[in-house]
């Protein structure tokens, strides 16, 4: 099958975006690939097709738990056969899916670059027929990356039992630089690159230096229309000002990571859906998140990075539609964030405290621990050990940077279940213990393919089904794993720690081994600082970042809006704006029809001032192409 056949059968589309086909021919091909994607530009599409193409399967890194998993679940939907492997899963749960692996039933296998250093993985990778291996987020392979992650740093060594399999690694947020790191620490041979275009030529980029950051938020989106992301920088700021929005009439909601897993689901898709209009938000939100029609999407505070903060901002106007991307700052803003990024890596007395109590609240004994998994309460234990939360969280992330552990954030994991005993002993079973035998029955009859792999359950369905209560219900399938027949996996979305190192009463921390990373983090500061001083173009900004070439000024940001308004200043413009208005404020109309009203000895100025106040929002355009006054 072509390329072009792949992608109707299975996703529907007849054509690809631009750069895909080049990207897809040459992975076809067999060809080392590193492609530069901005956010929002396919990525995925580029790897699975080719990987279909190839046949076998495809093997894909990946850093997050959640992107995983809308990835595996979309291409299940589409037809196609997938699994993932990363620490939220089970032991018996990994080891079947890595059988699953061999016996062919898989065309994607999604893992964790965790899981992928390990002894036990590497034992299967000779034997799995990998046609393809693919590395998503490449900049983790980067300590001069915004998100640096140490295993990455081992994937080429499994270009060894992989020999002729093409290697293709994707990231959105690669300047010059880091590509050039991510090629050498993969050993990309002769790779094909392919940059995509990083200006998006439908958003206008603004800074705005306010100390009223709430009233200037609530004007915008009074005057704006559509959807609306609202990036907010604590999970109390985001409560707050959702609450101040809804107040002021504004159909708003808040999202972070301290919501429940459910709840953080259902107000997701309200807002996917429309019945939600603004998301009011941490950055726990948006990873994954494919919403065409963004109109606007305002940061109340700098992000640490500029790829953090284009990651974020162009999830506006997917659609090609015109769509705002507002950062809102304060002077000392700056200042604050450096400041932050030197409280992300502890000191030497600090870390230990951190390590220390750990282990004691884990019970683990002196040379213990090594691979084991825990689930973790990380407030809990800031609590019991008198630590600060942020003490706490960038202390383990600094021990998993040293690679003495893992964290994995919370991430919702459905219960699953699978029947580990062959069909006969289930039969044996249900004939002793016969009261076991309708909820044995209800699965197999609700639930195919259980024999085979973990799936999903609902207890509130199933105990519905049965007529009994949910929680007699999960006594029961506890009961059932203690027997050995099933392994019942409850639902969970707790963080996990894996310890890596056995531990030591002496441990040794080299902190020498952050400094790269820190520095890193860092120059993320400052050039954010030359993003929001800047003088010239916002769009052009981001051209000469991610490519080293002068950008052509865009004349929608907020720069190039404020140089078109003062070659405009004086009589002229006041006149003509006041007369735009006086037309539209009587009744709307179109665009030709205001151009026809104008005086054509001046009708040139005209023009320019209708462009101005549309750029900037005084005149609006409805879905009939007519013109009217949107604000004063």
């Amino acid at each position: 099958m072509t390329a072009g056949d792949i992608l109707k059968q299975y996703w529907g589309y007849t054509q690809f975006r631009p750069g895909q086909t080049d990207i897809i021919q040459q992975i076809a091909a067999g060809r080392d690939t590193l492609a530069l994607l901005p956010t929002g530009g396919g990525k995925s599409i580029c790897f699975q097709v080719p990987g279909l193409m190839r046949g076998g399967l495809t093997l894909v890194v990946s850093p997050l738990i959640a992107l995983m998993k809308d990835q595996v679940e979309g291409l299940m939907k589409h037809g196609i056969p997938a699994a993932s492997l990363h620490s939220g899963h089970s032991k018996g749960e990994m080891d079947l899916k890595l059988q699953n692996a061999l016996k062919g039933m898989y065309r994607f296998l999604y893992i964790s670059p965790e899981r992928l250093a390990t002894d036990n993985f590497r034992g299967y990778l000779p034997n799995l027929n990998i046609r393809l291996l693919v590395v998503d987020e490449a900049h983790c392979i980067s300590q001069w990356g915004y998100d640096f992650r140490p295993p990455y740093l081992q994937i080429a060594e499994c270009r060894e039992w992989l020999p002729g399999v093409p290697l293709v690694a994707f990231t959105a947020s690669a300047p010059p630089r880091v590509a050039s790191d991510i090629i050498s620490r993969l050993m990309l041979r002769e790779p094909f690159l392919y940059r995509g275009d990083f200006q998006r030529p439908n958003l206008h980029f603004w800074c705005v230096e306010t100390e009223n950051k709430t009233g200037y938020i609530t004007r915008a989106l009074l005057r704006s229309k559509g959807a609306a992301i609202v990036f907010t920088d604590t999970r109390r700021d985001a409560e707050e000002l959702s609450r101040y929005l809804q107040e002021k009439g504004v159909s708003a909601e808040f999202y972070h990571a301290g919501l429940p897993a459910a709840e953080r689901s259902r107000r997701q898709e309200q807002w996917m859906q429309n019945h939600v209009r603004v998301m009011v938000c941490t950055n726990a939100f948006g990873m994954g998140v494919d919403k065409p029609d963004v109109r606007v999407v305002i940061h109340t505070m700098p992000p640490p990075s500029p790829e953090d903060y284009y990651q974020e901002a162009g999830r506006a106007g997917r659609d090609g539609q015109d769509s705002w991307c507002i950062l809102l700052y304060r002077k000392k803003d700056l200042e604050e964030l450096e400041n932050r990024i030197r409280q992300m890596f502890p000191g030497r007395e600090d870390l230990e405290r951190v390590y220390t109590g750990l282990m004691n609240y884990l019970g683990i004994p002196a040379g213990g621990g090594e691979n084991r998994q825990f689930e973790m309460d990380l407030y809990q234990f800031a609590e019991t050990y008198q630590l600060p939360n942020g003490l706490v969280y960038h202390g383990l992330k600094c021990l998993e940077l040293l690679e003495m552990l893992q964290l994995t954030e919370g991430v919702l994991a459905p219960s699953r279940l699978h029947i580990t005993a062959d069909y006969s002993s289930v039969y044996d079973f249900k004939v002793r213990y016969a009261r076991f035998q309708p909820i044995i029955d209800m699965l197999l009859r609700s639930y195919g393919g259980v024999f085979d792999s973990y799936i999903k359950i609902s207890e509130q369905v199933l105990a519905r089904r049965l007529h009994t209560t949910q929680a007699a219900l999960i006594a029961d399938l506890q009961a059932l794993h203690k027997t050995g027949i099933l392994e019942y996996l409850p639902a969970s979305d707790a963080p996990r720690i894996t310890i890596i190192e056995p531990r030591s009463p002496y441990p040794k921390f080299n902190l020498r081994q952050l400094e790269p990373l820190k520095k890193s983090k860092l120059d993320g500061v400052k050039k954010m600082a030359s993003y929001i001083h800047k003088s010239h173009c916002r769009s052009a900004f981001w051209i000469e970042h991610y490519t080293s070439t002068p950008g052509a000024e865009c004349g929608l940001c907020d720069l190039c809006t404020r140089r078109k308004k003062e070659a405009l200043k004086g009589p002229t413009f006041d006149q003509w704006r006041e007369l735009i208005r006086e037309w539209l404020l009587v009744k709307a109309m179109t665009r030709t029809e205001i151009l026809g009203k104008m005086d054509t000895d001046h009708a040139t100025e005209g023009r320019e001032v209708l462009r101005w106040l549309m750029d900037n929002r005084y005149v609006l355009i409805d879905a009939n192409q007519q013109l009217y006054w949107g604000r004063e």
